[in-house]
């Protein structure tokens, strides 16, 4: 019974990087020059935090396309 209880959850874990990866897609192509802009994106790495790696990889992959 453990084994069966450990996929979904495996399976939900990438389902959550997915949306987090197109919500970090949608909020670094929509970003502006604005105050408001800027402290939201701000806000929301706060509030995502945990996954602080994935944030930075995203930052840096949008930083190399704005070159």
């Amino acid at each position: 019974m453990a084994a069966g209880s450990g996929a979904p959850s495996g399976q939900g874990a990438r389902s959550s990087t997915s949306a987090l990866e197109a919500s970090l897609d949608r909020r670094f192509e929509g970003i502006s020059n604005t105050m408001e802009a800027i402290q939201g994106l701000s806000t929301w790495c706060i509030e995502n935090k945990k996954h602080h790696g994935l944030i930075v990889r995203y930052w840096m992959k949008w930083l190399k396309k704005c070159e």
